[in-house]
Order: structure tokens, then sequence, then C-alpha cells
């Protein structure tokens, strides 16, 4: 038995008759690559010797940790905990960990996050990037490393990506509210420079409203009563407007203050981007885009899974758009 407790993979695979690689398939649960046979094999000699599999000499036969970075802009909000969950559940079902990086929606830290991803040895990332320059990316993310990008796109297009229809969604809420008789949209939004959904957002509202006002607030989760009258007070009140809120934190951050103030009516609504029903339970007559993020984190699993894939031949990036609806 002692000699039993030294044996390796490498020592598995022999007495199997089979490859490291397939002895590691076996031991990661993907057997469908393997016939019944060849798996009740490896299982019996482990089984008969007792083998328990090291972790770290596992990665260093096979190039594999088994590890997944998956890097959000914002783990506060309900979008990034959700497509976290969803490709989790598909890594999960090929053997995989996702591990959850938080950039906190700083440029630098997710700078500094991908550079230390990088140093370590991660199968894949799945990122919702804060910076929307491919080329600042590049220099952070290791050469070779599969990378996936959700909810956001950046210039270059070497990424595989997973978005929401982010233009048509806005425009057709603003449309919406243009055929309902509305003069006048506020759009209320993080800074938009540099971040492709906002940016998009904007452009699917100006097509409708091209005098569209803005007021960009400089991150959710600090907004307070004396903002929220401030917003209030550049609202137009001759005619109906709308108030579109390009993120669902800054609608839950505001709308309480509106329905305390008894400024909503049928001159002035509100609607926006959402992915919960909290904004729907505090004004049950809201009309909200809904994203399902949940599907999105999925969808950038499968694309990574494939991207870890020997076999794959596809050396053209893929982008996968999943429409938002509106009710």
């Amino acid at each position: 038995m002692a000699n039993e407790e030294k044996l390796n993979i490498n020592d598995i695979a022999e007495r199997a008759g089979v490859s490291i690689a397939t002895v590691s398939r076996y031991l990661h649960g993907r057997l469908e690559k393997m016939s019944d046979k060849t798996a009740n094999r490896i299982k019996q000699i482990i089984e008969e010797t007792g083998y328990v599999p090291n972790a770290s000499a596992v990665q260093l036969m096979t190039q594999r940790s088994g590890l997944i970075a998956i890097v959000a802009a914002d783990v506060d909000d309900y979008f990034s905990t959700e497509f976290f969950k969803g490709a989790s559940s598909i890594l999960e079902a090929e053997s995989y960990t996702g591990v959850l990086f938080d950039t906190n929606s700083s440029v630098k830290r997710e700078a500094s996050l991908l550079d230390r991803i990088s140093q370590q040895n991660f199968d894949g990332v799945i990122m919702q990037p804060i910076s929307a320059d491919n080329e600042v990316l590049q220099k952070h993310i290791k050469k070779n490393l599969p990378v996936v990008l959700v909810d956001r796109e950046t210039t270059g297009g070497d990424y595989d990506m997973v978005v929401t229809d982010n233009e048509q969604a806005a425009k057709r809420a603003a449309q919406h509210y243009r055929d309902q008789g509305f003069a006048n949209v506020v759009v209320i939004s993080e800074p938009i420079a540099n971040v492709s959904t906002r940016t998009a957002r904007w452009r699917g509202v100006q097509a409708v409203y091209p005098d569209a006002q803005m007021i960009e607030i400089a991150h959710a989760g600090i907004i307070g009563a004396e903002q929220v009258q401030a917003i209030i007070s550049q609202l137009p009140t001759d005619a109906p407007t709308v108030v579109f809120f390009f993120k669902e934190r800054l609608m839950l951050e505001t709308l309480p203050h509106m329905i305390r103030e008894n400024v909503l009516t049928a001159q002035l609504q509100v609607t926006g981007f959402s992915d919960t029903k909290l904004a729907r339970d505090l004004n049950p007559n809201v009309k909200l885009i809904q994203q399902n993020p949940f599907l999105m984190g999925a969808s950038a699993a499968e694309l990574l899974l494939r991207r870890l894939d020997k076999k794959a031949t596809k050396t053209q990036t893929e982008k996968i758009v999943i429409a938002a609806t509106y009710e």
C-alpha cells in the first residue's frame, strides 16, 4: 500500500492503458469522449489503488487548472452577480470552477486584476470590462488566454462577446413614449464616455429624441435626497416628459424620492433598463427594459468552452446578441 500511495496520474494512465489526458477527463467528469469500458477501467484502478489525485500534478501534466476567472464590473449590481451565476452553472457542468473578481468600476483596478490573473494558471477569462480600448485589455491579458466579454464591446473586435441589443432596446422604449405623445426625454446615467453599453443606449434614445437631455451621475450608490431634488428641478414641466434611466441602481435610488414627492403623474413617467422587478414593485405601472444577465453569463461560458476545446477550428470571433424585452 505504501507504494500505491505514491502513484501519480501517469501511473494510473499506464495501468489503464490510456493517455494522461483521458484520465484527466475522467477525473474532471468529462466522460462523453470515452467509452463506458474505458471509464469503468479507470474507476476500477482508482478504487483498487486508493489513488487520490494531486491537483497540482494534474495541472502540470494537462496544462489545465480547471479555473476560469470571471471579472465583474461591480458585484454590488444585480447584473454582475447574475451573469456570474449563469457562467458558473455552465462551467461547473463541465468541471470548471469560476473564480469571481470585482473591478469596482475602476479602470486601474481592472488592469491590476488582469495582470494578476495573467500571472496565474487560469484557463480562460469571462469579463465585463470597464475599458473600451481593445489594446488596453491586450496589454494586461496573457497572450493566447481565451477571453469572452459580457455586456460591453471594445474597439478592435479581437474577443468573443455576449451583449444586449442596447441601441435597439433603447430606441423601442423611446418610440413607445413618442407614440404616447411624450415630447421630452431626460436620460439619467453614469458617465457614458467610453462605455459601449451607455453610448449605444444614448444613440437609441437620440434616434427618436434628438434633443434628449442627459444628466450624468458620477457613480451609482451615492445619490442623496439633495441630488434627487436637483434632478427633479431640471425636469421640464410644460410638456409630457419621460425620465429614462440607463442603470437600474440609479432608478432604484431615485424612484422612491420621486414617489414620496408625488412628482410622478400622467405628464411625468419613468422607464429604463432593469435586471430585477424591484422598480415595478415600487411603481406597478412602470414599463421596463428587461435584460437577462443569467443567460448572458451562461452563453459566455459556452463560448469560452468552445475556445478551450482543442478540436475547435473556428478562428473568427463570435458575437451573441441577446435581445431585451420591454414590458
